[in-house]
């Protein structure tokens, strides 16, 4: 796995079909990513080791046809605050 993609594989083949991401201290964007995890319903989650600060997660929104090789970083459409 390349550090600053997170690559969607072909469970078969094991081919990348598409990755989305760069470089970054922005949302949807990856500075030294330290673990990748899923949980039960298909949300992806990374945690990052500079400083240890940050925790992203990424919501799965279903299936679609994949348009691109690399979808790029992937802004949030709407801001949350817990």
């Amino acid at each position: 796995m390349r550090e600053r993609e997170d690559p969607r594989l072909d469970r078969k083949s094991l081919t990348e079909l598409t990755s989305f991401g760069d470089g970054g201290r922005q949302p949807g964007q990856f500075y030294a990513v330290h673990s990748i995890a899923t949980d039960s319903k298909g949300n992806l989650y990374t945690t990052e080791t500079y400083r240890g600060q940050r925790l992203q997660k990424f919501v799965y929104k279903g299936l679609a046809a994949v348009t691109k090789p690399n979808q790029g970083t992937v802004w949030p459409t709407k801001t949350t605050t817990h």
